[in-house]
């Protein structure tokens, strides 16, 4: 029997007619029309998709162990779910990652998809609120998928950022014999080794990664279970226990239920913390990118200190100008961290009483910002770090104007004689 090109649906604002192709329902086609900014799309941040379809995977499983779903409803649920996590079904996501209602849309957007691709699966009719969302609401959903998605997100990050510390950690060995000239406030100074510059960056990325990481296992903690508000309403008694515990072995994040489940559903602290460490992470890469920059300068009319490895052209007038691209992009990527950063500080402070609406935005700027922090920082190592020599021609004739000999002299005869010395 040919299936209908189009059904009708209805909720407490009336019928809608919806395209029978689509898997989503009548909320999001509502949510859809509301939150048209031109922004990004749900589907181009599949953890949180992944994450969401888990979350609702082990809501049917447990719910199915407790006796409030059948079997074969849970099954189909939970069938629907993996095709996600396998990316499946993403062009049924339309909805921007932006939107008000605290996520419900984004939540119900989930619902509907795995509510109609289940029917289709088992054959009978499948429910968005009564099978997909039974023991669950927006309130504690959301908050654990986005804790989810951060996390699986930041650990990926961190591998990156250790990636670019151990290419500058080889570039330390590879200049362990170089000395070159330091300066201080951009004045000639003493000499410097190369190889003690190179580990000092490696170590600050080290250190940056590490803080990410640590803000990140935070998010280990979930309030699913709390249902309406923190109260537990609307779930059978162990439903939270038993869906993190299926949660934590389908995922292997190792997750346990909040502490406190009303503080777990109304702040956004713990992601506040993130997004200040990828901050802290953008600002430790820019500083070093912006210094390989600076010594690059030139080659003849500046520093020239370093080779940069030929990426791209660098002028569409300047025959053989050859542009750093790639310090230049990782500083203006620490720029747009540094922003978004700033929007989840905003975002967490505005959090009012029981429940935040204002999570959307921080998840949009953490998944965001985490994902180009990682992508930049593999780019600077393989494209920029990895390539770069020293000109040891120009740093050695450098090294004329270092102010060791006045140093010296300043612990051997005292700081005025050194002075005048040193500026005679």
């Amino acid at each position: 029997m040919e299936q209908p090109a189009s059904r009708v649906e209805h909720d407490l604002l009336g019928e809608l007619t919806l395209s029978s192709a689509d898997l989503y329902g009548i909320h999001t086609a509502r949510a859809s029309e509301n939150f048209r900014l031109g922004g990004e799309s749900l589907r181009e941040f599949p953890a949180l998709l992944t994450a969401l379809a888990q979350v609702k995977s082990a809501a049917a499983w447990a719910n199915a162990k407790l006796g409030v779903l059948d079997s074969d409803l849970a099954q189909a649920v939970m069938a629907a779910a993996h095709e996600v996590c396998q990316g499946g079904l993403l062009e049924h996501f339309p909805l921007e990652m932006v939107q008000g209602g605290g996520g419900t849309s984004t939540n119900m957007n989930m619902n509907e998809v795995l509510a109609n691709r289940a029917t289709a699966l088992l054959g009978r009719r499948v429910d968005p609120h009564d099978h997909v969302n039974r023991s669950q609401s927006t309130n504690d959903v959301m908050p654990t998928t986005v804790n989810m998605a951060v996390l699986v997100t930041a650990r990926s990050t961190v591998g990156s950022l250790r990636i670019l510390a151990e290419s500058l950690s080889r570039k330390a060995r590879q200049y362990a014999t170089l000395d070159r000239l330091g300066r201080s406030c951009l004045q000639d100074a003493v000499p410097v080794p190369a190889a003690l510059v190179h580990e000092g960056q490696a170590t600050s990325v080290r250190a940056a990664a590490a803080a990410l990481e640590d803000a990140a296992e935070a998010l280990r903690s979930v309030p699913l279970g709390a249902t309406a508000i923190g109260t537990g309403l609307g779930a059978p008694e162990g439903y939270g226990e038993l869906a993190i515990q299926r949660l934590a072995e389908e995922t292997g994040l190792d997750l346990r239920q909040s502490a406190n489940l009303s503080e777990g559903i109304s702040s956004l602290e713990s992601l506040a913390w993130v997004g200040d460490a990828m901050a802290r992470a953008g600002r430790v890469i820019a500083r070093i990118a912006g210094d390989l920059r600076l010594l690059a300068s030139g080659p003849v009319g500046g520093f020239g200190e370093v080779r940069l490895p030929p990426v791209q052209a660098g002028s569409s007038i300047m025959p053989g100008k050859v542009n750093p691209v790639i310090p230049e992009l990782v500083m203006q990527v620490s720029f747009q961290l540094q922003g978004g950063a700033h929007t989840v500080r905003l975002a967490s402070a505005a959090a009012e009483l029981e429940v935040t609406a204002m999570a959307p935005v921080v998840t949009a700027e953490l998944l965001r910002g985490l994902r180009r922090l990682g992508g930049v920082s593999e780019a600077f190592a393989t494209r920029c770090v990895d390539g770069l020599t020293w000109n040891e021609a120009i740093v050695r004739a450098n090294l004329r104007g270092s102010l060791q000999p006045a140093v010296e002299s300043a612990v051997e005869h005292g700081h005025a004689y050194a002075i005048e010395e040193g500026g005679a």
